[in-house]
């Protein structure tokens, strides 16, 4: 994943994550297969597309645009 994506801790006891509450616009993406949890922003004009691979995630991309 890009730098954008922040990496958040698992409690693996709890299997619980905590998300911080910000302004911007983000999504949590969570692949249990990876052990792994992420804090993804969303371009504020155009698409934020996850892409997945043998069941896990792979990937994620930005199309970001300018309005016009």
């Amino acid at each position: 994943m890009s730098t954008r994506a922040k990496e958040l801790k698992i409690d693996i006891q709890t299997m619980t994550i905590t998300v911080p509450v910000g302004n911007n616009l983000v999504m949590v993406l969570v692949d249990p297969k990876q052990g792994k949890a992420k804090l993804v922003p969303l371009v504020e004009h155009g698409e934020t597309v996850v892409k997945s691979s043998q069941g896990k995630i792979a990937k994620v991309d930005y199309r970001e645009s300018e309005l016009f």
